[in-house]
């Protein structure tokens, strides 16, 4: 098979062209990564160092003024499963779903924070956390 002139630089820019693709599209996903989210699981620290009371008045507090009911579900939930929340539909009324977050502190002491979520549709009604540490 013979390459002519113009095919091969034709195939040199195609090649070039796709590797200046390639690594744009790696470069912007290494930067997203390396820069992260502000929901990654340390954002939790603040709520478990108050312990369970005040913990969990603040987490209310911040999750409510930043997803005010009528807020969109969908960005909710997007948020608590990139922050490592594992959601379930509530079993019972399907009106809800029920997320837990779990995370050893230390060598005993394991913190579990649970919130569920009411919705109507796909919007939010009202979101009830608890944050709770436990012993092994």
């Amino acid at each position: 098979m013979i390459f002519s002139k113009d095919g091969f630089q034709t195939a040199r820019f195609a090649l070039m062209a796709g590797t200046l693709v390639f690594g744009s599209v790696a470069s912007m996903a290494w930067i997203g990564g390396a820069t992260g989210t502000s929901n990654g699981p340390s954002q939790f620290e603040r709520y478990i160092s108050l312990g369970s009371r005040l913990g969990t008045e603040a987490l209310t507090r911040d999750l409510n003024m930043q997803h005010p009911a009528g807020t969109s579900l969908v960005s909710l939930l997007a948020r608590l499963e990139r922050a490592g929340f594992s959601c379930l539909p509530e079993p019972a009324r399907y009106t809800g779903y029920d997320c837990t977050w779990r995370r050893a502190v230390s060598d005993r002491r394991v913190a579990h924070i649970r919130t569920h979520v009411e919705a109507d549709g796909v919007q939010v009604v009202s979101i009830d956390p608890q944050v709770g540490v436990y012993l092994r």
